[in-house]
């Protein structure tokens, strides 16, 4: 009875909780693996020091969810639509995945020690395959501003390299945040995300960051100085991957339920059960 009255509670706390200003920007990305190529239109909702992302489906329409931060409880919700299920990623929760990965190790290195020199490659080929290894550490990817200047859809912006191992993997076109409506106001939402995201990886063994964390844009936010009007991926082979470009930025009236689950949804652990 308790249990029902705390969440009867929460529910009532959300739909009493004021309407709030914010800035919704609508991210127009295509993708150019695809046959013909892929465009998708994509929302980020930004209001006080949560944001929400929309994640867009695969070629096959699966895949569609959320991301959600939520600055003021410092955590990151994402939210899967196909299943109709969501995770929280938090401090416990990273602290929970590193024990876990250095689990992982310990008990291959233990299973090894006495096993005689001759065996131990088929040994541990055999170990790896019931319980994978984090993958080996990545270089880590270095920003660099360039000189290099330009319009982009309206917006005056200098461009970005991001550089693994002397390669180009990423290139940002980067507008002052002044020059974004509402940009003065969501400054610190983004530079908190990218903080958090950083502290989560630095709380992982090395290679051991789930769904290419330490990759994406938002972790790189504190090194680009605005907001990334177009932003490029490049492959290996430095072919062009996708591009996203900002379409739209506007003022909106934010319901505070936008940055939660939504109702119904069953909460999932990132360790794959329940």
């Amino acid at each position: 009875m308790r249990g029902r009255i705390t969440s009867l509670l929460s529910v009532l706390a959300v739909a009493a909780a004021p309407l709030a200003a914010g800035v919704v920007y609508e991210i127009e990305t295509t993708d150019h693996e695809a046959s013909p190529p892929r465009v998708e239109s994509t929302e980020v909702a930004a209001g006080g020091k949560n944001l929400k992302m929309e994640i867009a489906p695969d070629e096959q329409g699966r895949g569609r969810g959320d991301a959600i931060f939520r600055g003021d409880r410092r955590e990151m919700i994402v939210v899967d639509h196909d299943e109709k299920s969501y995770v929280v990623i938090d401090e416990a929760t990273m602290k929970e995945l590193a024990a876990k990965l250095g689990g992982i190790n310990d008990q291959i290195a233990e299973a090894l020690k006495n096993v005689p020199e001759e065996q131990r490659a088929m040994v541990e080929k055999m170990m790896k395959e019931r319980m994978p290894a984090p993958p080996p550490p990545r270089q880590r990817a270095e920003v660099r501003r360039t000189g290099e200047r330009a319009t982009h859809s309206g917006y005056p912006c200098v461009k970005y390299e991001v550089v693994r191992g002397g390669t180009k993997i990423r290139e940002l076109w980067v507008t002052d945040w002044g020059n974004v409506e509402g940009g003065g106001d969501v400054t610190g939402a983004f530079q908190a995300m990218a903080e958090f995201m950083q502290e989560m990886l630095d709380a992982l063994p090395a290679g051991g960051a789930p769904g290419g964390m330490g990759d994406s844009v938002i972790a790189q936010m504190n090194e680009i100085d605005g907001f990334p009007v177009v932003t490029r991926e490049f492959g290996d082979d430095g072919s062009l991957e996708d591009e996203s470009t900002l379409r739209s930025a506007q003022r909106r009236t934010l319901d505070p339920a936008e940055f939660e689950p939504p109702a119904g949804y069953k909460r999932r652990s990132m360790m794959g059960s329940p």
